[in-house]
């Protein structure tokens, strides 16, 4: 038996520790002890060990299968800014097998906040993308129909399922050399949570990139929504030089964020206001 101290923390919080620690060296879908063992294990009730084995559910390491018992979670997708990669290079880069579900291709409306001019004529590209066969995230791409045009890509090609935009572009010469991109935090779409399988009060992570050519030209508006517990998000932070009166010198102009005209420096905080 493996008595928790009281003096660590909640039970729970010792036990969902110790299966971190157990589950470490287990691989992907591999089964962990029911909760009647780990309480035996622990000399604690079930409900102590339902409520740490939930810890684990919801910081997405541990999956629940009805009927079943508990499992190691696929690890999640992760992501480092600085390190422009398309959704296929980053599955790929990690392992797994990424393909996807095309949703739409058709005409679409311009609206505000797209790197187009006003009216310029777009087109949605809608995407469920999968990885290894499942679905973890969804991405609605606006394309100018001028790119759509130049690149050849038709319905049929976008059906395609290793279809990878950023490929495709390459291979008609265009080639993606900087993006903006913004990430929040949201309550799942009824349609989204049908999509990606996920409970009715799920959070997702909502991803807003604009990907440009080398001379500034749009080439992709993508509003992505990311299943949160397989989702990660990971930057290298510099501390600025001369904060308090923020001066800028040639060794941390890098870290100006481009395009701000307020000369904002380091990481966004808020909204505050909605």
């Amino acid at each position: 038996m493996i008595k928790p101290s009281p003096r660590l923390g909640p039970l729970y919080l010792q036990i969902a520790d110790g299966l971190k620690a157990q589950i470490g060296g287990m691989g992907p879908g591999a089964r962990i002890p029911s909760e009647p063992e780990l309480a035996k294990r622990w000399g604690v009730s079930r409900f102590t060990v339902a409520k740490a084995v939930e810890q684990l559910v919801e910081e997405g390491l541990v999956t629940r299968r009805q009927g079943s018992g508990s499992f190691v979670a696929e690890a999640p997708l992760r992501r480092a800014p600085g390190y422009l990669l398309s959704f296929t290079e980053a599955v790929e880069a990690a392992g797994h097998i990424a393909s996807h579900q095309l949703l739409a291709f058709e005409a679409a409306d311009w609206e505000d906040g797209l790197p187009y001019a006003p009216d310029t004529p777009v087109m949605l590209l809608d995407r469920l993308r999968l990885v290894d066969g499942k679905g973890v995230a969804r991405h609605r791409s606006i394309l100018s129909t001028e790119i759509v045009a130049e690149t050849r890509l038709t319905r049929a090609l976008a059906s395609e399922p290793g279809f990878s935009l950023y490929r495709h572009f390459e291979a008609h010469g265009l080639f993606v050399a900087t993006a903006s991109e913004r990430l929040v935090a949201c309550p799942a779409s009824e349609r989204d949570r049908a999509l990606l399988g996920l409970e009715g009060d799920a959070v997702v992570v909502a991803v807003t990139r604009h990907s440009f050519a080398a001379d500034g030209t749009p080439l992709d508006a993508v509003s992505a929504i990311y299943d949160a517990r397989r989702y990660s998000y990971e930057a290298v932070l510099v501390r600025q030089h001369h904060v308090g009166n923020m001066k800028k010198d040639k060794e941390n102009q890098h870290d100006q964020v481009i395009g701000d005209h307020r000369g904002h420096i380091g990481p966004r905080l808020g909204p505050w206001d909605n």
